[in-house]
């Protein structure tokens, strides 16, 4: 390494990286490069941004999932066996502490037993 360019990566003027350009021979690099790998880093910092938000917003969808399928099989727990709803969350808490399954997955096998016996 012989030359090195360094631009950040700007979110509404908040780094979040940086972008380096290396070169192995001396150079001096011009305004024209310099603007060229700043508008590249802008571009990959919004790229960076919008990727994390869309995580984000995935794994935001998969707890409010979970969250519906936890409150469904509660509420069959209540009907069936006549239990508080707090006392039906914690029955499937404790069931997924004993079993090291998920609530998810067993509020998942609630429902599913409930619609097999309804068939």
């Amino acid at each position: 390494m012989c030359s090195l360019l360094s631009v950040p990566l700007n979110i509404k003027d908040q780094p979040i990286g940086v972008i380096n350009c290396y070169t192995s021979q001396p150079h001096q690099f011009t305004p024209a490069e310099i603007k060229i790998l700043t508008t590249v880093a802008n571009q990959a910092a919004v790229a960076i941004k919008n990727a994390e938000l869309i995580t984000r917003t995935k794994i935001i969808q998969e707890e409010l999932e979970s969250r519906k399928i936890v409150e469904r099989a509660k509420d069959i727990l209540m009907k069936e066996t006549g239990l508080s709803g707090e006392d039906a969350y914690r029955k499937i808490q404790k069931q997924s502490m004993n079993t090291r399954r998920t609530m998810r997955e067993i509020a998942e096998a609630i429902i599913l037993t409930k619609e097999l016996k309804g068939k």
